[in-house]
């Protein structure tokens, strides 16, 4: 087993910004997952392994490992199924991205993480209309629902607006 904190995550990240080299960043976080330890659960490990692939543009990959965080139910920060839905409609698979959107609607989750990164990829994709519908709907948390944090997590890949 290999101890593992967000500290070493969030370095192992801000090196692949620095460098660019997401490929490396995406193999090393995968392999990590396999034996993590410590203050971070297998699931958040996942993910960010499939944030690398997918900045590296190998969305099959971060598809197939945004599924393994889902299927681990590790604690993550988010919610796997709006980095799958992202993969999924660079994939060319807007009805099943569509369908883990709804399932994240119907289930009305509580962090406002979710509500902002699912606005950001309906945004990406030319929906600014479904965007602020999420967008809106966080604002209007529930009350005992944390406040949202300002900006994005640092290492998550920005966004420059609706594609073309």
């Amino acid at each position: 087993m290999t101890h593992v904190t967000e500290d070493d995550l969030d370095d192992l990240e801000f090196d692949t910004l620095r460098t660019g080299d997401h490929i490396s960043a995406a193999r090393r976080l995968t392999e990590l997952a396999e034996s993590v330890s410590g203050g971070v659960s297998r699931a958040n490990v996942l993910l960010r392994a499939g944030e690398q692939w997918q900045h590296a543009g190998d969305h099959a990959r971060a598809a197939e490992l945004y599924r393994r965080a889902m299927e681990d139910g590790g604690e993550t920060y988010g919610d796997p199924r709006a980095y799958l839905a992202d993969a999924l409609f660079e994939l060319g698979r807007g009805d099943e991205a569509r369908a883990l959107v709804d399932q994240i609607r119907a289930d009305k989750p509580r962090d406002p993480e979710v509500y902002r990164a699912v606005a950001e990829v309906l945004y990406a994709q030319g929906d600014a209309t479904g965007a602020h519908e999420w967008a809106h709907q966080r604002r209007r948390r529930r009350p005992g629902t944390p406040r949202p944090r300002r900006g994005n997590r640092h290492g998550r890949r920005p966004r420059r607006g609706p594609r073309s």
